[in-house]
């Protein structure tokens, strides 16, 4: 849609079919959109496989990333944030030249609160993921753990953004739902009001029994 600034005399600031208007050091200007008539290169089809690798993997996790990349940079946050992060950081190609998000480079959570020295994640017969962490200060005192259990393959995915206090370290879940797969764990620890977090922590790849 464009807008008329000073009347129908005046310029216009949008789009009207193809035609694009704006304003350039205080005079209206129109140009006609092109249509791109030369295939992309070989670079650009490259560009748009590894765009499409870092939006599927990225997807799945698009509630959580509001939470973990939240506050990334003043006007850039959440999905985003995440992606532009895993795609430079996270993404890996192949023998094969096939591009993929490597779980162990990525991150579902960024923030410059402290992580716990150590921490792991185990799941028993019973499909209850385990996960514990060591609790030596500092950390804030209303910090509490953001854990995530991911099947990129099926593109399922558990989450709790608080699901016990820091303080505890330890919290359990039951999620029979993975049963016979391969998941990614990650681990994080976000304030009570959101607004500091950590990186989040690779805790393995867990086959579910």
């Amino acid at each position: 849609m464009a807008t008329i600034k000073n009347g129908i005399h005046g310029a216009f600031s949008g789009k009207v079919g193809t035609v694009v208007g704006y304003i350039r050091k205080g005079q209206g200007v129109m140009r006609v959109q092109g249509v791109r008539t030369t295939p992309p290169s070989k670079k650009e089809l490259i560009n748009r496989e590894k765009f499409a690798v870092s939006q599927k993997w990225l997807s799945p996790l698009t509630d959580f990333l509001r939470i973990g990349f939240k506050d990334y940079q003043p006007t850039f946050e959440g999905f985003l944030a995440a992606k532009s992060y895993n795609h430079k950081h996270a993404l890996e190609c192949d023998e094969n030249n096939v591009f993929f998000i490597n779980p162990a480079l990525a991150l579902v959570s960024f923030g410059s609160q402290p992580l716990p020295l150590t921490a792991s994640a185990i799941c028993n017969e019973e499909q209850e993921f385990v996960f514990t962490w060591s609790t030596e200060r500092p950390y804030a005192y209303n910090d509490y753990a953001m854990v995530v259990v991911y099947d990129s393959k099926h593109e399922d995915i558990y989450y709790h953004p608080a699901i016990a206090a820091r303080g505890t370290g330890t919290a359990t879940v039951k999620l029979p739902q993975f049963k016979a797969r391969e998941v990614d764990v990650y681990l994080a620890f976000t304030s009570d009001d959101r607004k500091q977090r950590t990186n989040s922590m690779y805790l393995g790849k867990l086959a579910v029994s």
